[in-house]
């Protein structure tokens, strides 16, 4: 009775407290997006997925928001601007964003960065901003994914 009860005990932790790969802390990340099996991808192209997340991340960044309560590194909303003044940004679309992620994921260890933080540091890179400055963001992404 008693190692039924240990083996019922530890399949019970074991499953509230497993952390599916394709999130972190519920945002949707590097693993979703390049898995071919995942819901992401068998529900949605790429470009579809990415614009919804970034719909919902604009609904999300309303005061009082979750997102703005949260402590997601996000913060390219200045570089997004940058970019719209550029006479270039005309011809960006989020199909070329969606490749630059596929290459920003091309990294395993970026995999566990949300697709959001994929999405800022490419329109940082896009914008101009200097490598070193992308690559200390990307390192605070990796921080903030962490468990």
């Amino acid at each position: 009775m008693k190692k039924i009860l240990t083996i019922a005990l530890l399949l019970f932790v074991s499953l509230v407290f497993a952390q599916d790969k394709c999130y972190t802390k519920g945002l949707v990340n590097g693993y979703a997006w390049t898995d071919k099996n995942s819901t992401m991808a068998l529900t949605h192209s790429k470009t579809e997925s990415l614009g919804a997340i970034l719909e919902r991340r604009n609904s999300l960044s309303l005061p009082n928001s979750d997102l703005n309560k949260s402590s997601f590194p996000l913060d390219c909303d200045s570089d997004i601007e940058r970019l719209d003044k550029l006479s270039k940004s005309n011809t960006i679309d989020l199909d070329v964003i969606v490749k630059m992620i596929d290459e920003f994921y091309a990294k395993k260890e970026n995999l566990i960065i949300p697709v959001l933080g994929a999405y800022c540091c490419n329109v940082k890179k896009l914008s101009g901003v200097s490598p070193e400055e992308i690559e200390k963001y990307r390192t605070k992404l990796l921080e903030y994914s962490k468990i």
